[in-house]
């Protein structure tokens, strides 16, 4: 027994010395260092970018963004504005009245669908600054047309940058934003849009009374392009996009540009890498995307719809008097040369209508981080049908005046809501080819609402009213086939994502949240 214990010490010496020998030999020839590194920590996108916060760095993001939305809102009150004008120097028929603000829309609807697509390939910050440039040599351009032929060509030009760049801008606020402060980042860009139209109605009542007044508006119009310009020329790339891209050094300049500016520690360790597959417009009609693009898709298209179509039906309540509402102030009045002329009280009364939009703007993030996207857009759509239909009853203009103020934070409540709930249902992947299509969606609805407005309002203010409750309708039905919850949860940013259950698996009334808190997102993503 004795010699048996020996026997077997004497191997586990031999074994010992023949690692030892081994572990040398390696060491000599550097394929084992001395001592072992010490594993880097991986994180994912979501948590550096909840580690490093809301700060500095983030209000550039919003002043270079805003300046799309600020760009949006003139281009969306300039057609309205110089209408009759146009009509009157081009002795323009009602169906070529209509068709401007319908081919507009209509080139900001392809915009959308091309850019999402577009950014989601070569990146949010590059197509944003060449879109820039287009929109602001043809916005410009469009000052000088000498006909009615030239002018719709360069506006729908100019129309087809601005649909290209706003879903985009939205997209990238949310990508580089922490999850709490995405509702209060969409809250000052939508501020900022106000701002837009209050700015280009305050323009029109200085110089809309000047000879060749609407082409120098046109001009003024193009302003906050010019200025976002070298903004976007020092902005960063997403880093969510350059996290599934691969590019993973460009990603951590990135935070670290981050951190910096927010004055916080930077982050130390690696990124999880994740992989970008090849996506088209197609794939958001396919599982697990389907029931939630179809509904947000009509219900983003009817919102839009009946929004912009009120843009250009109140000057038109106004000028003919609908309800008696001319009584406050002088409205429209006919010129000696026979054309129709805004007065400088409905341009003032256009900016006040801009500034009205600012309670339902705030009212918005707050609710939807509150009760959650899905309850707010339920109430504010069913809550604006049944104002909108209200106006079809004419007992006095001040009931009309207050339904007014009603219906405009109702629909400014609606459109920051599905504007906030819209990117955060797509994993980043596909979310700027989705964003973007549903943006462009919602250009198509604002294209036929706005069409219909400037035809149908020759005949009869009502038909416009009562057609804008019709797709509302609509609207509020679809709603209830919402189901995805988004409130408190991080973007997604896997190429793997199915919902449990599946939407086709959800009951009636059920509602699946999606997306992860931080703890969980690093979790899976570790995996």
């Amino acid at each position: 027994g004795i010699n048996a214990e020996y026997g077997e010490n004497d191997e586990l010496a031999n074994t010992e010395q023949i690692e030892l020998q081994d572990a040398q030999e390696k060491q000599s020839t550097g394929s084992l260092s001395p001592e072992k590194e010490p594993e880097e920590v991986l994180w994912d996108v979501s948590d550096c970018i909840e580690k490093i916060g809301y700060g500095t760095y983030h209000w550039k993001v919003v002043m270079t963004m805003g300046m799309m939305s600020i760009a949006d809102s003139s281009e969306i009150w300039i057609i309205s504005l110089i209408t009759y004008n146009l009509v009157c120097e081009w002795g323009l028929s009602t169906l070529e009245k209509a068709l401007i603000p319908g081919l507009v829309f209509a080139a900001m609807a392809v915009g959308s669908f091309v850019s999402g697509s577009l950014s989601d390939y070569y990146g949010r910050q590059k197509v944003m600054l060449v879109v820039y440039y287009i929109f602001t040599v043809a916005g410009l351009s469009s000052a000088l047309a000498w006909n009615y032929y030239v002018f719709v060509i360069l506006r729908c030009i100019a129309g087809f940058c601005i649909g290209a760049n706003y879903g985009i801008s939205i997209c990238y606020s949310a990508e580089m934003v922490p999850m709490a402060r995405r509702g209060f980042n969409l809250l000052l860009l939508d501020l900022l849009w106000a701002f837009g139209g209050v700015y280009i109605c305050f323009c029109a009542f200085l110089v809309m009374d000047m000879e060749n007044g609407w082409r120098i508006l046109i001009a003024l119009a193009a302003v906050p392009c010019i200025i976002a310009i070298p903004l976007v020329h020092f902005c960063d790339e997403s880093v969510r996009y350059l996290v599934i891209h691969g590019r993973i050094e460009e990603a951590r300049v990135v935070l670290d540009k981050m951190a910096d500016a927010n004055k916080v520690e930077r982050i130390q360790g690696g990124l999880i890498q994740l992989s970008q597959p090849k996506v088209t417009v197609l794939d958001m009609f396919r599982q697990p995307f389907t029931r939630r693009t179809i509904v947000i898709g009509i219900m983003f298209g009817v919102i839009v719809w009946v929004f912009y179509s009120f843009l250009y039906l109140l000057p038109d309540m106004m000028s003919y008097s609908y309800c008696y509402m001319s009584q406050f102030f002088t409205v429209t009045y006919i010129d000696a040369s026979g054309c129709k002329v805004y007065t400088k009280a409905e341009y003032l009364f256009l900016m006040v209508v801009n500034i009205l939009y600012i309670p339902g703007y705030i009212i918005s993030p707050l609710t939807a981080e509150h009760w959650g996207r899905r309850p707010t857009l339920w109430y504010s759509y069913w809550a604006s049908l049944f104002v909108t239909a209200s106006l079809l009853i004419c007992i006095s203009a001040a009931i009309v005046y207050v339904e007014l103020f009603i219906i405009v934070n109702l629909y400014a409540i609606g459109i920051a809501t599905i504007w906030l709930y819209t990117p955060e249902c797509y994993p980043t992947y596909i979310r700027s080819t989705a964003t973007g299509a549903h943006n462009g969606m919602s250009k198509i609805g604002a294209a036929a609402g706005t069409f219909l407005t400037e035809y149908l309002d020759t005949v009869d203010i009502v038909d416009s009213i009562f057609v804008s409750c019709a797709v509302l309708l609509i609207a509020c039905i679809a709603s209830l086939f919402l189901r995805i919850e988004t409130m408190g949860k991080s973007l997604r940013d896997d190429t793997d994502f199915g919902e449990s259950p599946e939407e086709s698996d959800i009951n009636f009334g059920e509602t699946v949240e999606y997306g992860t808190t931080n703890n969980e997102a690093q979790q899976e993503a570790a995996m």
